[in-house]
This record gives structure tokens, C-alpha cells and sequence, in this order.
């Protein structure tokens, strides 16, 4: 016979067993008290916080008939039937695979009929959010007025999915997250009685793997007390969790913030290597830098997952003001976009080491937007550039040192806008012409130009953002770019993806690109505020300048060839029907079947037919 699991062993029989919900056990024992039951609840809250439990523990309160002020008894013959399940007055149905309209209608036939030997009938939906709509509408007469007798307890994880009808109709309780300090109090009660020795730091570890959910919590100390250990320590029950060091993860938030990406990208790889779980330990990373971000803005709340060496570890590399609060929130955001991809990706490790790359690119001199408005204007000397700083600059300042890579007795003319116009020489330096262009990670605020006379009257000229490369985006660079846009906008919102299946770039003026969209349905789509918002974000990201976009109506934007099109490429107009009837017997099909003795009869064409048909007519 398989032994009880942990936490059906321990599941709470009376409301005191029911930790951290004080405010829904208090509630409830005051209505039973009172007499004030009501004929339909929802318990909604995260999963293994105690709603099953809360209802079972309910439907025995308002049946127990035991001599006591504080029922649930669980001494009487009611609460004994329904703690070992051989009531028929509870009935617990699983939403999951009771959704459909046939199982309501039976259950609402069933409800009439009187108990058969407690004072109410309790009906407990568990999953209630599975239910189809047709399901819900059946059920809704009924849960506004059940019989007398009956009492409706709906269970679900997903309040958000359930009909305003629905909701309106019943008492909702919210079930919170387990504190820490609780979670950790039952899971010692657990080990006491059971006889499971266990370190106190594995202890926590296991309280905090759980996110709040006591079942989770009792499942993964019943998974590590069946491991045979003598004493379960911390290391193991990293091991066996594929959890990592809280050291690794410090070490890999120091080569971010200080742009060591060779370290950073050996580290993520050793981790993946020693079996560590891909999506915990890009939550582990997101945890810690969220510490990081808390600890910089003055927060000291909201670091129950930390132990006390790891947050001080946090609290020094703060102190040390290595790093801003712009550069934690963009590294955040990076990993956090990684997350939608991961389960997808044919390499996990990848979608990492892109989201520290370009956290890490951008620290070590990229040029974000919120950087780049901060930053003053380079000043660039007019002597050559050695080739070695190049290699080490950002793209960004590597075009800007190129433009300004020119004679010092040619200083640069500056057209009617107020740009800096390269010399010829310059321009054909930086061929081919989008080699100065930011890449997709840096976009940029917009560029100025200033001048300042040097010691010999001579003008340094510094190129602040994107002002030159703003001018050399074309419709070529943008529609080469378009499938990186497209890729970006799945990770961000498929919808708006779908849409833009249907859109195309058809034209560049300055920083605005017009989209050619199928249908006014399309256009209609983009120009909402929202959306045109996203495109936009998206579309800067990509060129690394600011864009802006203008959708129109463009039937045509598919290119497809018509029927007619295609045979005048085939046939060009200035060939007669002889040189075209030459190239038919001279195709290398038509050959291949003279091969294998095939003959020609005739060669004859459409327009030939029809003229030979309408002769014949007249």
C-alpha cells in the first residue's frame, strides 16, 4: 500500500489548521456563529494556500453536531464521514472534467432532493474557471436561489475567468500567499513529528522555493525526505532542486555592472552545464537584481528570499555605487523579455547570454536612450584616430570618430540645417552606407553639433546622437530590417505581429516610415495610440534612431504578379511568336521528351486560338 503523501497527511481538519488566512477563518466562524450562512461562496487565491481545505473544513462546521462552541468537532459521526469522504452530502465535483452543460443540468436536477443525513447539502466546484459559458449560464438560477438545504463552495486559481454574473452572486474570499516565517513553522511541526532531520538554512530554502504555497512546500520536503539522507543539508537540497549558489549569481551581477561579458557568459554556461534549470535561474537572476534595484532606491522590505550573507553581499556592491538605477531597470527589462522566449528556444542558454550581452554592451558605453540625453557632447579631435580604439569603441562613437576623421585644414561644412556635412573622402570611408548606423541596442536621442575653436582657430566639431545616421535611413535599410522588427514584435505582442504580416515599409522621410498596409482594417489597427506607440518603440530599437510611422492603404504592397504580367516577362513584347515558339522547343522539358521519343505536333498560343475562333465566327 503507497504511503500517505506529506500534505494529505497534514491537511488542515479544523479552521486553526488553516494558517495565514485569519481573515477568511475569522470571517467564517463568525457567520456560523450567528447563523448567518450564506448559500454560495468563491475561495480564489494560489494554488496549495488552503481553499479545499477551508471548504471541507466548512462543510463540516455547518453540519457538526457535536457539543462544542467551536465547531468543526471532528468527534461526531457528520465530521468523521466527511474527514474520511463517505459523506453523501458533500459532493465534490472537478471543473476540469465537469465543464460541460450536461453535468450542470444533472446536478441541478440532483440539488432539490433533501440531504440524507446532515443539515445541508454542500457542493464544492473545484477548478470552477473550466466551466463553459453554457455550463455557467445553466448554473446561474440555481446559484442565486439554491434550496434551503444546499450551500455552493466554488474553488479556482483564476477568478479573473469567471462570468460577472457569476461573481455577483457569491461571498468571495481571497486566499493570500503563505508568509515565510508561517510556511517555515509548519514545515518544522512536519519534520518534529515525522522524525525528518533537516538544517535549518535547507529548511528555508525549501519554505522559499515554495513561492507561498504550502502544498508545494510539504511536496518538496516529501520528495527530499525520500531521498535516503541522514540529515538533508543545504547543499543537497540544491542539488537535487537545481538551484544555483547564491555566490554564482552574485559573481554574475558584478561582470554585468561592470561589463565583463566573457566571465558573465562562461558563468551562465557553467551553470546550465551542472544542470541547473534554465527558468529558475533567470528567476534567480531577475530576484537579485530586483534586490539590487529595491536596496538603491532605499527599500528594505520585500527580502524574505535572501539569506543574510547573500543580502549583504547585495547591500556592499550598492554601497560601492558601481551602477545606476537606469542600467538595473534596463537589465531587468532584458532578462525579464528573455523569459518569454525560453521555453521555446532550441538552445536555452541563448536567450541568457543575448540578454547579458546586451545588458552588459550597454553599461560598458552603449548608448541607451536615457544615457544618451545625459551624456554631453563628445568633443572629437580633428588628428587620426588609431585603429586600436575603434575595435574598442561602442558603434555609436565608432561612426562618430570616422566622420570626424578629416584634414585639420578642411574643417567641416555645416549645410542649412545645422549638420555637420562629411567631406567626400569621409563618406566613402564609411562604405557601404549604413556602417554608421547604431546597432539595434543602442538607440539614440537626437544629434546636434557643436563647434568649439580649438587653440589655432581650427573647429572641433562633436556629433551628439543620431543626427548624420538619422539622414543615411533609407527604405532599403529599413526593409532589410523589417524581419528583426517582425521577431521583436512576436516576443512583445503576437497580436500586433499578425497585423503586421500584412504591412510592409513603402517609403522614408527623414525619421518617419510609411507602411503600406493590405486593408483600412490594418491601418486602423496600427493608428491606435497603443499599438502605434509599440511599433514605434520597436521600430528605434531596430534602426537605432528615432522612428516615427504612417500607415495608408496600399493594395498592391504584396507584389504579387498578375496572370498577364507573368506571360508578358516570359514573352517580352519585342520578341514576335517565332522567337517565342523557338525558346518552347529549345526548353530543356521539351528536349528531354524528344529524348525519350516524343513528337511535336503543334506550338500554338492563346491569343492564336482566340483569333482563329472568332474568324471562324464571323
Amino acid at each position: 500500500m503507497p504511503t500517505q503523501a506529506l500534505y494529505n497527511k497534514w491537511r488542515g481538519q479544523t479552521f486553526d489548521d488553516i494558517l495565514g488566512q485569519e481573515h477568511i477563518t475569522t470571517t467564517l466562524r463568525n457567520q456560523i456563529k450567528a447563523g448567518r450562512i450564506g448559500h454560495a461562496y468563491l475561495f480564489a487565491g494560489l494554488r496549495g494556500t488552503g481553499k479545499t481545505s477551508t471548504a471541507r473544513i466548512l462543510a463540516k462546521a455547518v453540519n457538526c453536531i457535536g457539543q462544542t462552541d467551536n465547531p468543526p468537532c471532528n468527534q461526531c459521526s457528520i465530521c468523521r464521514s466527511i474527514t474520511e469522504g463517505r459523506s453523501l452530502d458533500l459532493i465534490e465535483i472537478d471543473g476540469a472534467s465537469n465543464r460541460g452543460i450536461d453535468e450542470i443540468r444533472d446536478l441541478r436536477d440532483k440539488v432539490a432532493f433533501a440531504p440524507s443525513e446532515c443539515r445541508y447539502k454542500v457542493y464544492v466546484i473545484d477548478e470552477v474557471h473550466m466551466l463553459t459559458n453554457e455550463a455557467f449560464n445553466a448554473l446561474l438560477k440555481t446559484l442565486e436561489e439554491p434550496p434551503a438545504h444546499a450551500i455552493f463552495i466554488l474553488c479556482t486559481t483564476e477568478p479573473h475567468r469567471l462570468p460577472d454574473t457569476v461573481l455577483s452572486r457569491c461571498q468571495r474570499f481571497d486566499f493570500r500567499r503563505g508568509p515565510l516565517p508561517v510556511i517555515l513553522q509548519k514545515l518544522r511541526l512536519i519534520c518534529e513529528n515525522e522524525g525528518i532531520k533537516i538544517s535549518d538554512e535547507a529548511l528555508e530554502m525549501i519554505a522559499r522555493r515554495a513561492t507561498g504555497s504550502f502544498r508545494d512546500a510539504e511536496s518538496l520536503l516529501d520528495q527530499l525526505a525520500a531521498y535516503g539522507l541522514e540529515e538533508i543539508t543545504l547543499e543537497q537540497v540544491r542539488g537535487i532542486l537545481g538551484v544555483a549558489p547564491p555566490t554564482l549569481i552574485g559573481q554574475l551581477a558584478r561582470c554585468l555592472i561592470s561589463g565583463d561579458v566573457p566571465t558573465g557568459m562562461r558563468l551562465i554556461n557553467q551553470a546550465l552545464d551542472n544542470g541547473i534549470e534554465p527558468h529558475q535561474f533567470l528567476t534567480e537572476i531577475l530576484d537579485y537584481l530586483r534586490g539590487l534595484m529595491l536596496l538603491s532606491i532605499g527599500g528594505e522590505d520585500g527580502f524574505q528570499s535572501f539569506d543574510e550573507e547573500t543580502l549583504a553581499e547585495m547591500r556592499r556592491l550598492t554601497q560601492e555605487g558601481a551602477f545606476s538605477l537606469d542600467t538595473l531597470v534596463r537589465a531587468i527589462k532584458l532578462f525579464n523579455d528573455a523569459g518569454l522566449g525560453l521555453r521555446t528556444a532550441a538552445r536555452p542558454q541563448l536567450s541568457l547570454e543575448l540578454a547579458f550581452l546586451e545588458a552588459a554592451n550597454r553599461n560598458e558605453g552603449g548608448a541607451s536612450p536615457e544615457d544618451t540625453a545625459k551624456r554631453p557632447a563628445p568633443m572629437v579631435a580633428s588628428e587620426p584616430v588609431p585603429a586600436e580604439s575603434l575595435t574598442q569603441q561602442a558603434p555609436a562613437d565608432r561612426a562618430t570618430s570616422l566622420i570626424a576623421k578629416t584634414a585639420p585644414s578642411q574643417p567641416p561644412h555645416v549645410g542649412d540645417a545645422g549638420l555637420a556635412q562629411p567631406p567626400k573622402e569621409t563618406v566613402e570611408e564609411l562604405s557601404p552606407p549604413y556602417t554608421s548606423v547604431a546597432s539595434p541596442s543602442i538607440p539614440d536621442a537626437g544629434p546636434r553639433v557643436q563647434e568649439k575653436a580649438g587653440p589655432e582657430g581650427l573647429s572641433d566639431v562633436g556629433v551628439e546622437g543620431p543626427s548624420v545616421r538619422a539622414q543615411q535611413l533609407t527604405l532599403d535599410w529599413v526593409r532589410g530590417k523589417w524581419q528583426q522588427v517582425l521577431m521583436r514584435m512576436k516576443a512583445l505582442d503576437p497580436k500586433l505581429r499578425a497585423i503586421l504580416n500584412s504591412v510592409r515599409p513603402i517609403e522614408v522621410h527623414g525619421d518617419t516610415i510609411t507602411l503600406g498596409c493590405e486593408a483600412s482594417f490594418h491601418r486602423d489597427r496600427l493608428v491606435e495610440e497603443k499599438r502605434r506607440e509599440i511599433v514605434e518603440r520597436v521600430l528605434s530599437e531596430v534602426m537605432g534612431v528615432t522612428c516615427h510611422i504612417r500607415c495608408v492603404v496600399d493594395k498592391g504592397q504584396r507584389e504579387t504578379a498578375k496572370p498577364g504580367q507573368a506571360k508578358e516577362e516570359l514573352f517580352p513584347p519585342k520578341e514576335g511568336r517565332e522567337e517565342a515558339r523557338r525558346k518552347l522547343l529549345d526548353h530543356p522539358v521539351v528536349k528531354e521528351l524528344e529524348k525519350r521519343g516524343g513528337q511535336i505536333s503543334k506550338v500554338s498560343f492563346v491569343e492564336e486560338e482566340k483569333e482563329n475562333d472568332s474568324g471562324q465566327q464571323g
